[in-house]
């Protein structure tokens, strides 16, 4: 009884029972793994174990990109929390190759990584330390009738300390920019500092600001057009191209200041020193195409008999680009 059950189930139409487990078997294979996907994740990189002695050069990486695969269903997933790390417990200046850890237990369930970088090149530097004034930014115009008279901050000036080839580049820390448009009487406020990444103020981050006014001695008014606009601190490795070339100038003074003016008596400018070209990848940084970039102004001559009422547009769009030389360069 069992010898004819064997029978019937290995030897009696093997053929066909051969050609069904095959087509099960395909079956299964493409439920399994026809539907297999791949996508790249941009995963941030935390730098941990870091000698306090020491400081990232500017430019290092912020994010890595990892491939992780699985089935279609599984592959979408939030990938809020997700990060690599670089351990530089035994770091010393300069550059150096680390591992790149990434613990795939991060990742949902059925879910693998296909493709990650070993390891990634870190630049350290070591610290330094600089007494830096604060320099208050201002957007808006304060009423017709008054001018600014005086700023005063506490503190005027802060300690800053950070990677030595970034505190040397530093002249000073921009607050946030204060709202005076329209502003009629003396104020006092609170302003942030801008503080860039890796630089630290000993807890220093809000500073006291008080605004004097004062009534202007003069009321003549004249708008000059076209006044060049300049990039001012203009990266060499970089070309600027500007959604307005010129802009309207109001300027307000007494009559005979006035009617000597010309636009080559006055200074539009924006400053670009934030926007770098970074030759070891190639890229500018932080972004190629800055908007909403303010737009300043100020008399040439230095006449104290004439001040700056408006500029139209107050704000321009940029776009940088590479010189090819310095493409070449870089590459």
């Amino acid at each position: 009884m069992i010898l004819r059950f064997l029978k019937y189930i290995f030897i009696e139409d093997y053929i066909a029972k051969l050609i069904c487990l095959a087509i099960g078997s395909a079956l299964w294979f493409y439920v399994e793994f026809a539907r297999v996907t791949q996508v790249t994740l941009n995963i941030p990189v935390e730098y941990v174990k870091k000698p306090a002695n020491l400081f990232l050069k500017q430019g290092q990486a912020r994010f890595v990109k990892i491939t992780v695969r699985g089935r279609e269903e599984f592959i979408k997933f939030p990938t809020t929390g997700i990060r690599a790390e670089i351990n530089l417990a035994n770091a010393r200046s300069g550059e150096a190759k680390f591992p790149l850890i990434f613990d795939a237990r991060q990742l949902p369930e059925r879910v693998e990584v296909a493709q990650k970088p070993e390891s990634l090149v870190v630049g350290l530097e070591k610290g330094a330390t600089k007494i830096v004034p604060v320099k208050i930014a201002l957007s808006g115009n304060v009423d017709a009738a008054l001018r600014v008279q005086k700023i005063t901050t506490d503190p005027a000036q802060v300690e800053i300390e950070g990677p030595e080839q970034l505190i040397n580049s530093l002249t000073g820390l921009d607050t946030e920019s204060i709202d005076i448009e329209g502003l009629a009487k003396n104020l006092k406020t609170k302003a942030e500092l801008r503080i860039p990444d890796q630089v630290f103020t000993d807890n220093v981050k809000t500073i006291d600001v008080r605004i004097d006014l004062v009534a202007k001695a003069f009321s003549e008014v004249a708008p000059l057009e076209g006044v060049p606009l300049k990039l001012q601190n203009l990266d060499a490795a970089l070309t600027a191209a500007l959604s307005d070339t010129s802009v309207q100038v109001v300027v307000q003074g007494e009559a005979s200041a006035i009617k000597k003016l010309k636009t080559s008596d006055i200074y539009a400018y924006v400053n670009v020193e934030d926007t770098r070209f970074n030759a070891r990848t190639g890229s500018i940084l932080p972004y190629a195409n800055e908007s909403g970039v303010t737009v300043k102004a100020r008399v040439l001559s230095g006449n104290k008999k004439l001040q700056i009422v408006s500029v139209t547009p107050d704000k321009v769009n940029i776009r940088f680009t590479v010189k090819p030389d310095y493409i070449k360069k870089s590459e």
